[in-house]
């Protein structure tokens, strides 16, 4: 609502995009339902009713705090490029308005701009470096009075995914270590931030819950060996995750570096050029190992989940620890090797009763 210049000729002739301060700042369907408000009397029309409560609903209804309460479009955020002080704009016609876009077309939020701007630097990414980014159906309906924000699924990069499965081919014994490229989590501070390892549970709780494994001598310990596995797998997806997080701030480092380098080289001052690469290639290994840590942190947690699963049968330890090691596969939780798990399942629940049969024959035996 305009609160300077009220009345149905003005809001009429604020949708020809009369030179009003106020109005430019509404949104278009703001202007035409005021405009529909005036024609149908809403601000002119006397209540029903007499007496001094008319009065009062009437003096409510024209006085200019009920009027300034319909101002949302002038303050919301996402109609305005930054936020602007509330009396200057009232009283002062500063150049900055004069920026703002016709009336009736509201600037897009930041995050529709981020996005915007992603999809078009990806787009020419993907260009340069040849990657298949097949295009998406676009959806036949869409119920909203407004045009449907333009997202789309970010391309898959082939090179990264191989070095995120590279553990995956032996998911339960593959290394957590790797020494030659270790120095990119080699973080100070992993022990106080828990990068390092999952904190340990309280001795005193660890003495409630089991007395019997419960120790003063030595760390607390679960009390069977399958949770004591099941416990050793999650702390290891833990580890390989602070990993990757370790390898994030490496990352974090040399790309704010590298921003500044790039910020001074547009600002025309002198900038090695060598430094810029040598950062930039410095963040692409960083990246790479932290894909490395984050498919061990994968690895870990299908074998986890693999071990639940396998505690339900009575297979040997050999025949467990060969199906947790079975390479990780999209298509289900044990992948090709569901064969060979059900084959020894049978296999294994099949072994007493072929006993059982041998005894009875032999007992009954002439």
């Amino acid at each position: 609502m305009c609160v300077v210049c009220l009345g149905a000729e003005h809001a009429v002739s604020a949708l020809e995009e009369t030179d009003c301060l106020h109005c430019e700042l509404l949104p278009l369907w703001t202007l035409c339902s005021r405009k529909a408000l005036f024609e149908e009397g809403a601000f002119t029309s006397v209540p029903q009713g007499a007496g001094p409560v008319a009065t009062e609903v009437e003096w409510l209804l024209h006085s200019w705090g009920s009027q300034l309460d319909l101002l949302e479009g002038m303050e919301n955020p996402y109609l305005l490029p930054h936020p602007i002080d509330p009396l200057p704009v009232l009283w002062d016609r500063k150049p900055a308005l004069l920026l703002l876009p016709p009336m009736g077309r509201a600037l897009p939020s930041k995050e529709g701009d981020m996005e915007s701007t992603m999809l078009e630097v990806v787009t020419r990414a993907v260009s340069k470096l040849n990657i298949d980014w097949p295009a998406e159906e676009k959806a036949a309906l869409h119920r909203s009075n407004k045009p449907p924000s333009p997202h789309r699924s970010l391309p898959f990069f082939p090179d990264l995914h191989s070095e995120i499965s590279r553990s995956w081919a032996r998911p339960f014994s593959a290394r957590l270590f790797v020494p030659a490229s270790d120095y990119y989590s080699n973080m100070a501070g992993l022990d106080e931030c828990a990068y390092k390892a999952m904190p340990r549970v309280e001795q005193t709780l660890a003495s409630y819950l089991s007395p019997g494994a419960a120790s003063s001598l030595k760390a607390p310990s679960l009390p069977f060996k399958p949770l004591r596995t099941t416990s050793a797998l999650v702390g290891k997806g833990y580890m390989a995750a602070g990993q990757a997080g370790a390898c994030l701030h490496t990352m974090s480092v040399l790309q704010a570096y590298q921003a500044d380098l790039l910020k001074e080289l547009d600002e025309c001052e002198k900038v090695d050029l060598s430094e810029l690469r040598r950062t930039a290639d410095l963040a692409l290994r960083a990246t790479k190992e932290t894909a490395r840590a984050v498919g061990r942190s994968m690895a870990a947690m299908v074998a986890a989940e693999r071990h639940l699963w396998l505690t339900l049968s009575d297979m040997k330890e050999k025949d467990r620890v060969f199906l947790l090691d079975a390479p990780l596969a999209p298509s289900g939780l044990f992948g090709d090797a569901v064969d060979s798990v059900v084959s020894r399942y049978q296999e294994a629940s099949k072994q007493p009763h072929v006993l059982l049969c041998f005894l009875v024959a032999y007992v009954t035996r002439p």
